[in-house]
């Protein structure tokens, strides 16, 4: 990339603009993301290889050693048995026009036809039981045909994804580890459990998992927001500003506007900051998180009533679960020493998504759903 200084600046010594320092400093952490996501997908692709090659070269030798008894055994069946299978190869393997199958006939179809009329029942039952809100009694359910079809990734997934929605995220895991075990490519199981591996603060296997959507149009906005929390919670600001910025790119919201805005609070660039924040704000005049952390951009610049405008609009919004009424209702007029959404990430007994914003852990459910559903 060239970069060409202005005549007033070109034969100074030691002299560069920070305009041009801030840009080169953001293109070099937009390569750097772009480089760990792809080593990461290149790790991850190394195991589904790996595995499969493992499973198809253990599955030829069985197959072979079969064949090859039963020749000498019935020469005339071997061949009848070995047209037999490569019908039904190309039948299994026909091109499916409609890919909107229900995920109810996708979980019977995954059945291995043992109890089928029982599992069958349970999973109609179990699913009839969510639609009615009776989350417990659907989840034992749904639960009892899992120990039916132990094989079954789309019962695994459609379980996990249910428990997820109701917050149960340690038996969502279950399932999903489950899942990756017998079907580590499906994008669902990856997005999930990548989900709850970062919400609990395992930023190595959730990356790994992550990696391999992270330029998938429909999952680019939730992975690239979960990649620049992780890198904000190890401090490493500058990639965390360009994963957001790529899932901004996908999608402008006044969330990633917000984060956007803190990030460059953190790097102490004060007016990048305040152009993000008036953004936020501007597409959602209730976001009282935003109009906080505005009022402390102009704290910092000695606008005062300014400050006092952005402060009163916070209050005024009266956001549910806002993370500024903390300081708000502080008697003592504290200040927060790092920006709003990552004031949870020194106490580990709080989770790394779910346990900061409720704005934010709303915004990022819902990206995660639209890409699921």
């Amino acid at each position: 990339m060239l970069v060409v200084f202005p005549p007033s600046v070109r034969h100074e010594d030691s002299i560069t603009p920070s305009y041009y320092e801030d840009h080169l400093l953001e293109r070099v952490s937009l390569l750097e993301l772009r480089l760990s996501q792809v080593m990461e997908q290149l790790g991850m692709a190394y195991e589904f290889i790996r595995r499969e090659a493992k499973s198809f070269h253990n599955d030829h030798v069985l197959l072979q050693s079969f064949f090859e008894s039963l020749e000498k055994v019935n020469p005339e069946f071997s061949q009848i048995l070995t047209r037999e299978c490569l019908n039904i190869y190309n039948e299994k393997f026909v091109p499916v026009e409609d890919k909107s199958e229900d995920e109810l006939k996708k979980i019977l179809l995954n059945h291995d036809d043992k109890n089928a009329g029982l599992f069958t029942h349970l999973v109609n039952e179990g699913i009839k039981l969510l639609e009615q809100n009776e989350e417990k009694q659907a989840f034992l359910t749904l639960e009892k045909g899992a120990t039916l079809s132990p094989q079954n990734v789309a019962l695994f997934s459609y379980l996990a994804k249910e428990l997820f929605r109701a917050d149960k995220f340690d038996a969502a895991k279950t399932y999903l580890e489950k899942a990756f075990e017998i079907e580590p490519q499906n994008e669902n199981v990856l997005l999930l459990l990548g989900t709850i591996y970062a919400d609990e603060r395992e930023a190595e296997k959730a990356r790994k998992l992550l990696s391999v959507l992270a330029n998938n149009p429909n999952t680019k906005v939730c992975v690239n927001f979960i990649w620049g929390i992780l890198a904000a919670f190890e401090g490493n600001f500058t990639e965390s500003l360009a994963a957001f910025k790529e899932s901004l790119n996908k999608q402008e919201t006044p969330e990633l506007h917000y984060l956007i805005g803190c990030v460059y609070w953190q790097l102490d660039r004060k007016k990048l900051a305040e152009s993000h924040f008036v953004k936020a704000v501007s597409e959602n005049l209730g976001f009282a998180d935003a109009w906080f952390m505005k009022s402390l951009i102009y704290k910092s610049l000695n606008k005062k009533d300014k400050e006092k405008q952005a402060r009163q609009a916070a209050f005024e919004a009266k956001e549910a679960g806002a993370q500024c009424l903390k300081f708000m209702n502080d008697k003592k007029n504290e200040e927060p020493e790092i920006a709003l959404p990552f004031q949870h990430f020194n106490k580990l007994n709080k989770r790394l998504l779910t346990g900061g914003s409720l704005r934010l852990n709303k915004f990022l459910r819902e990206q995660i759903f639209k890409a699921i559903d």
